[in-house]
């Protein structure tokens, strides 16, 4: 199918998507209380089956799904995924709020914790996104007065922690901070040289095991110099986010910090640029070490920029072909996570669930049909949003799908794929 067949998406069509997330939504919610900490929580899990916990990345896309269904449970989820914020603004991209029911379970992750109930990592700050998402469907000035200060120490910790050169990037110092675990584009540097899922476990052992001798100091980690990674996609939310910051404390006349978030999103935006864009290839690649070594694989990361309203429009047209080439992302159900072409392109999981290394995921496809949009190619938007639906239709909500036959795959009724919704609601306002 190519783009423009679809004219809009079927009223219900739209209908059947909202009930599914209602749906997920009402069976994923998590209410309790955590003797551990003394808090109340009140969040979306990923899976009941899978991740029954609160993840940072997932409960961004939640509380902006659920902006289309029910505001105060879309608060309700940043203000839980917030309650164990750390003292330097650090906030772990899984909180283990029952973790006591659990430890089965947890004994098959691969995570480096802070604490029993925290994990020492981070994942892609699209925060800022989210509680712009909540202000505009109704939680108004009084909601951003209460959520700001603590949003702003998370920006605030990642641009003084983890922005060791200055260049205004962030730096990943481990595969899964990027939420992209198993993607190739990590293959050279963890030495991963099959297809199982033992030697990945290998590769993440080799990197963050080096760690615990420095008791994971981030000066120490990142001084190591072997995994420092900008990502494009992390990076390419991050700008994105300092600009909706910025804008938010515009909108409640915060002209200081206003100035500050927008000057960092300009030094990160500009050091994309400089980095990352790829002449030859017509891509952006992540960059590695103090050296800012290429990681040349060519991943939906390579894609990620056009959201970036300030792209260049020739740029913009080389990583458009990328996208509509059958060969590379413009499969029967796109985008997939990695280029049809690239040998390491695999469209089901292998290796005992390895990841991101082929299917196609409603996150990414959400940030790239906003990015479509923006740049004023709704066609092809609209084809990835109708396309997405049927995948849904055909498989259920899932974690990933099959890009060339559409078959689900992980987690069923998986909360973050419905952020669709989302897309879905602002193609139909045109």
């Amino acid at each position: 199918m190519e783009p423009g067949e679809v004219e809009n998406i079927a009223e219900a069509d739209f209908l059947w998507l909202k009930e599914e997330v209602n749906r997920i939504h009402h069976k994923n919610r998590q209410v309790g209380r955590a003797d551990w900490c003394g808090f109340d929580f009140d969040f979306t899990c990923p899976s009941t089956g899978t991740y029954p916990f609160q993840w940072f990345w997932d409960s961004c896309f939640h509380a902006i799904a659920l902006t289309h269904i029910d505001i105060a449970k879309a608060k309700a989820e940043l203000f839980s995924l917030l309650k164990n914020q750390q003292p330097d603004g650090f906030v772990s991209h899984v909180t283990f709020w029952q973790r006591d029911f659990y430890e089965e379970m947890i004994a098959t992750y691969d995570i480096a914790f802070r604490s029993r109930y925290l994990s020492d990592e981070l994942q892609p700050p699209l925060l800022a996104e989210a509680v712009q998402a909540v202000a505009e469907h109704g939680g108004g000035t009084e909601f951003l007065g209460e959520i700001l200060p603590s949003v702003s120490r998370l920006y605030d910790w990642l641009h003084t922690v983890r922005n060791p050169y200055g260049d205004g990037l962030i730096r990943v110092i481990q595969p899964d901070e990027t939420g992209l675990d198993h993607s190739p584009k990590w293959d050279e540097i963890m030495e991963i040289t099959d297809e199982d899922h033992a030697s990945w476990v290998r590769g993440w052992h080799s990197i963050c095991d080096p760690y615990d001798a420095v008791n994971r100091d981030p000066n120490a980690m990142i001084a190591m110099n072997h995994f420092v990674v900008a990502d494009v996609m992390l990076n390419t939310i991050y700008i994105e986010n300092l600009r909706v910051l910025a804008k938010l404390f515009l909108s409640i006349g915060d002209e200081s910090s206003h100035l500050k978030y927008l000057e960092r999103a300009v030094l990160a935006r500009n050091s994309l640029e400089r980095l990352c864009w790829d002449e030859e290839d017509g891509l952006y690649y992540d960059v590695n070490g103090k050296e800012n070594r290429k990681i040349r694989v060519n991943t939906v990361s390579s894609l990620m920029p056009i959201l970036l309203e300030d792209l260049d429009e020739e740029k913009f047209e080389r990583i458009l072909k990328h996208i509509l080439d059958p060969s590379e992302y413009w499969a029967e159900f796109p985008i997939p996570s990695v280029a049809m072409s690239h040998p390491t392109f695999r469209p089901n999981t292998v290796g005992g669930n390895l990841v991101w290394r082929g299917p196609t995921w409603m996150c990414s496809n959400w940030y790239l049909a906003r990015g479509l949009l923006r740049h004023g190619r709704r066609d092809p938007a609209l084809h990835i949003a109708s396309q997405s639906i049927e995948l849904m239709k055909r498989s259920g909500v899932r974690e990933y799908y099959n890009p060339l036959t559409g078959q689900g795959h992980g987690a069923e009724d998986f909360s973050w794929s419905t952020i669709l919704i989302d897309l879905v609601v602002s193609l139909k306002k045109g």
